[in-house]
């Protein structure tokens, strides 16, 4: 019974390491996701901002020329 509990015992490490490798994948995979969204989300604003612009500019022409 000892020599069995020492056999999983030393096995235990093996499965430890296994683990480690498993959540570290995890982590680094939630990362990029997180990455990704973050240069998603920016290349949104920077559209936003470029049509806004394009807007107050439209706006900013019409009120010049009705003010002629």
């Amino acid at each position: 019974m000892a020599t069995v509990e020492s056999a999983k015992e030393a096995e235990r490490g093996i499965i430890d390491i296994e683990t480690l490798k498993q959540t570290n994948q995890m982590l680094i995979d939630t990362m990029d996701e997180v990455l990704t969204i973050q240069r998603n989300g920016r290349e949104s604003r920077r559209n936003a901002e470029a049509e806004l612009a394009q807007i107050e500019g439209e706006l900013r022409n019409k009120i010049l020329e009705i003010n002629r």
